[in-house]
């Protein structure tokens, strides 16, 4: 038996997951600042400045390194600000000159990570919980993290693994799998879910009051706060609820029980055969119980694209889930449906039915998205492009979607919000992105002539660039004039769909890599007569 003895030299900096919640403070550490007081004559014409609110940590994995950001944001007139010497090259958005990232903790795990999930128990914002990290590991290995303050890093909560001879049977006799454990939780914190072996569910039931090493009064008066934690856990055999190709799951705001959507294929297609069979894919919503263990059904939508792979919950007020196929976008919910077409390869179930079209045409196969605000989502599509979702709702259901399109940026991995103002691109070929980000009334822009500006988020972090999009379908009214008395004015209707966003790079996470070969050797100019330290210059990699 022969042994090989190596040094990391560089650690993974590709990142592959990313997630955002308060896992070294809490919401209740935030201090507002105090607006100034504007009087009516002067400043009645003037914008009111968005405050940032509570900003959340930033949670990144690289293969087997876990880090933990905190988000430092220097506000307009403050004492970091005025000691900058690059104040006149950044740009004042909201009230903010600059955002940077500072690292709190740094791990190397024994394994690497296949996904992450944020287990976040919500509360005002005067809440001292705080969140934890969930962690799963090939084939169906789980751990459960938390911040101490005492140790000033992390600390496992809880571990789970299926992997023992008594869960052998879950396997159904596979060894080998197409993807590794997916994790997702429950916007409201009451539980989360790991899909392992391909069909089976495992449901992380979370506790609802805080235990820590300490009191709970103890814990308050030391100035921390506890997290969540997982209290229970069981499986779910999706097998046994006739699904056979499970591609995604999501869970769903707005149910008074955690509600779980699951996007799987009744019955696989392929390329040569999309003309007799397209539409195979569906989509289950079950209550799941976690006190009774039981999962029933409430809703299904089915027809829908054999390429659908994601989907994407929409917040409160507007509910329901998105689904993301590479040629369309669909939206469901218990009691409405839209879709939208993205390009030409787009075909409704019924030929004779013409799908809403975009203005422009893309492809969303492996695309990542997060929530800008409740009713816009921002994608990243494999080509770099960052694409804008706009949910049209008129506070009674969804009546279509929208998509505009803004500047190119980085090749990502992952996506996630930041607080109310920022968010993160995530990316395994190149450096990672901190983007600010703003929204404005769109009606006085667009009225006198609303210019695009055009730029690169891929170029250098510390040159800030900012990006402009605007609506893209022409604007029309959605309700008629019966519905204008219950629902509000139509003109709100459409300067709902008139928003405008300015994007600003803030910082930056470098990534080395990916390398596809490497060469070691001497340099052309070596210098044969050194000696020491010196000779070491004689060498590039």
């Amino acid at each position: 038996m022969s042994f090989a003895a190596y040094k990391m030299m560089h650690w993974p900096t590709g990142i592959a997951n990313c997630g955002s919640g308060f896992i070294t403070h809490s919401r209740a550490d935030y201090v507002p600042q105090i607006p100034l007081i504007q009087t009516e004559e002067l400043d009645s014409e003037l914008p009111s400045k968005r405050g940032i609110g509570p900003v959340p940590n930033l949670v990144v994995t690289a293969a087997n390194v876990i880090e933990i950001y905190v988000v430092r944001v220097q506000e307009e007139g403050s004492k970091e600000s005025k000691n900058s010497g690059e104040t006149k090259r950044r740009v004042l958005m909201d009230g903010i000159s600059a955002a940077s990232l500072e690292l709190v903790c740094h791990y190397r795990l024994h394994g690497n990570v296949e996904s992450l999930a944020i287990l976040s128990q919500g509360g005002a914002d005067n809440s001292r919980r705080r969140d934890s990290i969930i962690l799963a590991f090939e084939d169906a290995k789980i751990s459960v993290l938390e911040f101490d303050d005492s140790i000033h890093g992390l600390r496992i909560t809880s571990m789970h693994c299926f992997e023992s001879p008594e869960w052998l049977h879950l396997k159904r006799g596979r060894e080998s799998f197409a993807r590794g454990p997916l994790v997702k939780v429950d916007p409201q914190g009451r539980c989360g879910g790991v899909l392992v072996y391909g069909l089976q569910m495992i449901i992380l039931k979370a506790s609802q009051g805080g235990s820590g090493l300490v009191g709970d009064e103890d814990t308050f008066g030391s100035g921390g706060g506890f997290s969540a934690r997982i209290e229970s856990s069981h499986v779910i055999n999706l097998r046994d609820l006739d699904m056979k190709h499970v591609k995604d799951f999501i869970f769903v705001h707005g149910y008074i029980e955690p509600v779980m959507v699951i996007l799987h294929e009744r019955e696989l297609t392929w390329a040569g055969r999309v003309s007799w069979k397209h539409h195979t894919c569906m989509i289950s919503a079950l209550s799941i119980s976690t006190t009774l263990k039981q999962h029933p059904l409430i809703w299904s939508a089915m027809n829908l694209p054999h390429d659908a792979y994601k989907l994407l919950a929409v917040p409160s007020p507007i509910g329901g889930v998105l689904v993301v196929g590479a040629n369309t976008i669909h939206y469901h919910s218990q009691s409405a449906s839209c879709a939208l077409a993205l390009n030409n390869y787009a075909v409704s179930l019924d030929s004779s039915q013409e799908l809403p079209r975009s203005s422009f045409s893309v492809e969303l196969d492996a695309a990542h998205a997060t929530w800008l605000q409740n009713d816009v989502a921002l994608l990243s599509t494999k080509t770099g492009d960052l694409v804008l979702l706009t949910v049209v709702y008129d506070g009674r259901v969804v009546q279509r979607l929208d998509l505009s399109k803004t500047n190119p940026s980085v090749l990502t991995s992952d996506i996630t919000t930041i607080g109310n103002s920022l968010f993160f691109l995530g990316s395994r070929l190149g450096d990672s992105l901190l983007v600010q980000f703003t929204c404005g009334s769109g009606t006085s822009m667009l009225s006198s002539g609303l210019k695009e500006e055009f730029g690169d988020i891929e170029a250098d972090a510390p040159s800030t660039k900012r990006l402009r999009r605007s609506s893209s379908d022409a604007l029309q009214d959605m309700v008629n004039g019966e519905e204008l008395s219950l629902y509000g004015s139509a003109s709100n209707n459409t300067e709902s769909a008139q928003k405008t966003f300015s994007f600003a790079v803030r910082d930056s996470l470098v990534n080395i890599g990916p390398l596809k070969d490497f060469s070691y050797g001497l340099r052309i100019n070596a210098d044969a007569s050194a000696t020491g330290i010196s000779k070491q210059s004689n060498y590039e990699l």
